[in-house]
């Protein structure tokens, strides 16, 4: 069976890029194909690994590929079909913008793992048409209604749909209508373990976006003094320093090796953006430690709360991105901090370990291509 897995680009490391870390594990005989590529952000995992890409790479500068997709609409639906993968049996898509259009061979299987719709031209169209400079704005309509409809049009040749979580189920359908199975992201838990103590630092591992909210976490800790560790970078990093007092310590990027300690002994980890799944609150539960997040979005699926089971919480939620809202979950877990058991929040984190997405990938997989 000859596999291809295509992903939209390999630009800074992600979710999405963990993702094909795993599938390539899966199918190491298979070929791997992309928009774009920077090699240096390529994992250990793809180093040396051939890599085919589309047009799009030598058309555009390195620089202009680092730009949002919001800017490369027009380009997105001709370079996706320029990628060739007629000759495979069976084609993944890691999908995000556009490459679930790639064409494929009409006796192949087409599974497409959709980590979101596009939130620029999708669900957050009117926010970010607002955002564009009015000169331009006119030309991004235009982009964003054609990629709307071509999107919309390749999804229905996708075979079978795998949807990240439940939230992305539901925005699927509503934007695609398409159903989906949800088979949730793989999170390396193994590397979980529960440190004797924890010192008595808040910590956010994310990229340092604008949709990440991390400026709120920082509002938050300035105005309690509480300390607070901030493990990424990102096109904020200069933003979001200028507005840091003196109990927030930028990390910048940590290597792997290091990143369990500061996991293991954070009192607690704070979460403040409307992700569609969220890997880094699950790796967090993995070491034991309790989940301070927004309610909504992924985060009502990874963490926790009023079990109706009742099963003990593995973290808080608050109700509103703000700075305010935010201060009021933390008094609320600080209030009943000696609840939390370690051991319970680490069984929880477990269910979305790295071997039970193989095992359910695969068996997906298997049951598609038996069915074909």
């Amino acid at each position: 069976m000859k596999v291809a897995i295509v992903h939209p680009w390999f630009l800074e490391g992600g979710g999405g890029e963990k993702v094909v870390d795993i599938l390539v594990d899966m199918y190491p005989n298979a070929d791997i194909f992309a928009l774009s590529v920077d090699p240096a952000v390529l994992s250990a995992r793809l180093r040396g690994r051939k890599i085919c890409t589309s047009n799009l790479n030598s058309f555009l500068s390195f620089r202009l590929r680092l730009l949002r997709p919001i800017y490369l609409i027009p380009f997105l639906p001709f370079a996706v079909e320029s990628i060739d993968v007629s000759k495979y049996d069976l084609v993944l898509s890691s999908c995000g913008p556009a490459v679930m259009g790639v064409n494929v061979n009409q006796d192949a299987v087409h599974i497409s793992y959709v980590y979101s719709p596009q939130r620029a031209w999708w669900d957050l169209y009117a926010e970010r048409r607002a955002q564009i400079p009015w000169i331009l704005r006119g030309l991004y309509i235009l982009g964003a209604s054609f990629i709307r409809t071509w999107e919309f049009s390749a999804m229905q040749r996708v075979d079978h749909v795998i949807s990240i979580s439940n939230y992305i189920a539901h925005r699927v359908f509503k934007y695609f209508r398409r159903s989906s199975t949800v088979i949730y992201p793989p999170v390396d838990t193994s590397m979980g373990y529960i440190a004797n103590q924890h010192d008595d630092y808040y910590l956010s591992v994310s990229r340092l976006d604008a949709g990440k909210r991390v400026d709120l976490l920082i509002h938050a800790c300035n105005q309690l003094k509480r300390r607070l560790l901030i493990v990424g970078i990102g096109r904020e990093e200069k933003r979001l320093k200028a507005i840091a007092g003196p109990t927030i310590k930028f990390l910048g990027r940590v290597p792997d090796a290091d990143l369990p300690g500061i996991y293991a002994n954070c009192r607690a980890f704070l979460f403040s953006s409307d992700e569609d799944f969220g890997i880094a609150p699950v790796e967090a539960q993995a070491f034991g430690r309790p989940v301070i997040a927004y309610g909504r979005g992924g985060s009502l699926e990874t963490v926790r709360v009023g079990d109706a089971e009742g099963r003990s919480d593995t973290g808080v939620f608050f109700s509103e991105q703000t700075a305010e809202s935010i201060i009021d979950g933390m008094r609320n877990f600080e209030a009943r901090e000696d609840k939390f058991v370690p051991e319970e929040i680490q069984q929880h984190a477990r269910q979305f370990d790295t071997s039970v997405f193989v095992q359910q990938f695969s068996k997906f997989v298997d049951s598609a291509m038996e069915r074909k």
